[in-house]
């Protein structure tokens, strides 16, 4: 008898024992997931982000919250997502510019993101388009570099603000040896310094097709180059900066979703593998198709390289600038 019960307790000892927070890991996600997205709704990073959430929404069967906090270049939305336990159910819906500018861009940001953040998902890339007014006496990319070279300073460059990859693409083109010293004009935001254009204050404008084409398409701009090795399905009759001789010449935003850091590696890797099943579904290639973004997918790993070239390369454009926002 007294065999038996020892038995019984080593069978207890051997067996797992399911705590409550084991429980709770292995039924992540336990609850709603809340997307927080450091732009203002109605815009493409805000559609992608929904797009993603509602979809996440069906495989996972628990409410995900798309939450808009615009602000201070994303540092609002970024203190907000730090601020949240790292459990995996608060996700960093973002554009690069967190990510891969604001940390060359100010000297004293609250956070870090290769520190702070782990990668998840990076959703598409949207590559910038090169569009100019009308009275540009320029059709293609190699008669509009040699008219910066010619202008100088009185060929007037919009942006969207100092620091933004609009401007930094300006001087992307520059720091290989293809652009004049064209005359910056920063505006906040791509509405206003698209609108200036229109209106003739400004000649030239780096910015992404989902911004610009409608003012394309109208004749109120004309589109010149397409700042990637591929043509979009939202402009297919622009040519890119490769075909036409600058293969150096690649811009783009992106969007990405990302978690705490500190979140278990098992939930990052599995909300990646979800979001990448989301990334193959023909409806979402559509919408992005439409926005001039390109999928792109892949694992948390690529992501986190992706970022570090992407945070290398716009930093030293930074610099080059001698950009600052404090």
């Amino acid at each position: 008898m007294i065999q038996l019960r020892r038995r019984a307790a080593l069978g207890l000892l051997a067996a797992p024992v399911f705590s409550p927070a084991l429980r709770a890991q292995e039924a992540w996600p336990s609850r709603g997931l809340r997307f927080i997205v450091p732009v203002a709704a109605g815009g493409s990073a805000d559609a992608q982000a929904r797009f993603v959430a509602q979809r996440l929404q069906d495989r996972f069967g628990q409410p995900v919250v798309v939450e808009n906090r615009p602000g201070a270049n994303g540092i609002v939305a970024a203190q907000a997502f730090l601020q949240t336990p790292a459990d995996g159910h608060t996700v960093f819906a973002t554009p690069s510019g967190p990510i891969a500018i604001n940390p060359h861009l100010y000297r004293r940001l609250p956070y870090d993101p290769f520190r702070d953040f782990a990668f998840a998902s990076l959703i598409s890339v949207i590559p910038l388009v090169l569009v100019v007014h009308p009275s540009v006496p320029a059709t293609n990319l190699q008669e509009f570099l040699a008219l910066t070279r010619r202008m100088g300073d009185q060929l007037k460059f919009a942006s969207a603000g100092i620091g933004t990859p609009s401007h930094l693409t300006i001087a992307m083109t520059r720091a290989m040896g293809q652009g004049g010293e064209a005359t910056h004009v920063p505006f906040g935001g791509s509405a206003p310094a698209l609108t200036s254009m229109v209106a003739g204050q400004t000649m030239a404008m780096w910015d992404a097709a989902f911004s610009a084409a409608p003012f394309v398409r109208d004749g109120r701009l004309k589109a010149i180059a397409v700042a990637h090795t591929d043509r979009l399905a939202l402009l297919p009759e622009v040519p890119t900066t490769v075909e036409q001789g600058v293969p150096g010449l690649i811009s783009a935003t992106w969007m990405s979703l990302c978690m705490h850091a500190a979140t278990p590696a098992d939930r990052v890797r599995r909300f990646s593998a979800e979001v990448d099943g989301i990334l193959r579904v023909a409806e979402l290639r559509e919408m992005l198709a439409a926005q001039g973004a390109i999928v792109r997918g892949g694992t948390p790993e690529e992501f986190a390289a992706f970022a570090r070239a992407e945070s290398a390369k716009w930093g030293r454009l930074v610099q080059e600038t001698g950009a600052t926002a404090d």
